[in-house]
């Protein structure tokens, strides 16, 4: 074989190998282009669900904590009444567990510190078919909390001992209120979900504004030519 058909052969070879190892390359022009195109399509959307995970996270963090307590009385009718009257009264009473001058009958200390007046910190839950009243406590600890609760339980039953010759019911303790394990506000789990709902429905809303106002695209019809009569006089 001669000699300069072999060196022809090895060229071919090396512009081969050339060309396979420039096919191979990524081009980086081609990701950064499309990665544009992604953001400028979905960015404004993106950029709002993140906003409203940031926002539930941040009042998660944020927002100081609140713990509540629940304690429970029972009004009970004295042995010379009958009828709806405990369960009339413990209507009544819980109308006037928080007021400062029934807590005055307690003789349980109201914690100090918690801020507010202490019947922002104590509120009274009734049922219109039982005489069963609920005491929530609230505060920033939870050992507040159940003092709070407590001492409205405790102030409601003094207070129905002093006024038991007028109403003819008296108001027992049932059950009394511990320090609860964890703060009833803020919820880390709803706060957040809330937030990122609220960028989703946000980011929703701006991409159909955003798809109303793009202009429509107009089709482009291929134009057909079609052989008259004269285009077969020409061919002849």
């Amino acid at each position: 074989m001669p000699s300069h058909d072999i060196y022809r052969r090895r060229a071919s070879r090396r512009r081969g190998n050339k060309r396979r190892g420039r096919a191979a390359v990524p081009v980086p022009g081609v990701g950064r282009a499309l990665l544009a195109a992604v953001l400028r399509r979905f960015g404004p959307s993106l950029a709002f669900v993140v906003a409203g995970f940031l926002g539930g996270l941040g009042y998660v963090l944020l927002v100081p904590a609140t713990y509540t307590a629940n304690a429970y009385v029972l009004v009970v009718n004295d042995a010379r009444t009958d009828g709806p009257a405990a369960v009339n009264f413990a209507q009544t009473f819980g109308r006037l567990a928080p007021l400062p001058e029934t807590l005055g009958y307690s003789a349980l200390p109201l914690p100090a510190g918690a801020g507010g007046a202490p019947r922002d910190h104590v509120r009274a839950s009734t049922s219109p078919d039982t005489p069963l009243i609920e005491l929530t406590g609230s505060a920033p600890t939870s050992r507040a909390a159940a003092a709070f609760a407590n001492a409205a339980a405790d102030a409601l039953v003094r207070y129905g001992a002093a006024h038991r010759a007028e109403t003819g019911v008296r108001v027992a303790p049932m059950s009394r209120a511990v320090p609860p394990g964890a703060p009833a506000s803020p919820n880390p789990v709803l706060g957040v979900g809330v937030g990122t709902a609220s960028g989703v429905l946000l980011a929703g809303l701006s991409a159909a504004a955003l798809s109303g106002r793009r202009p429509a695209r107009r089709r482009t019809v291929p134009r057909v030519l079609i052989a008259g009569p004269a285009d077969a006089e020409l061919r002849s």
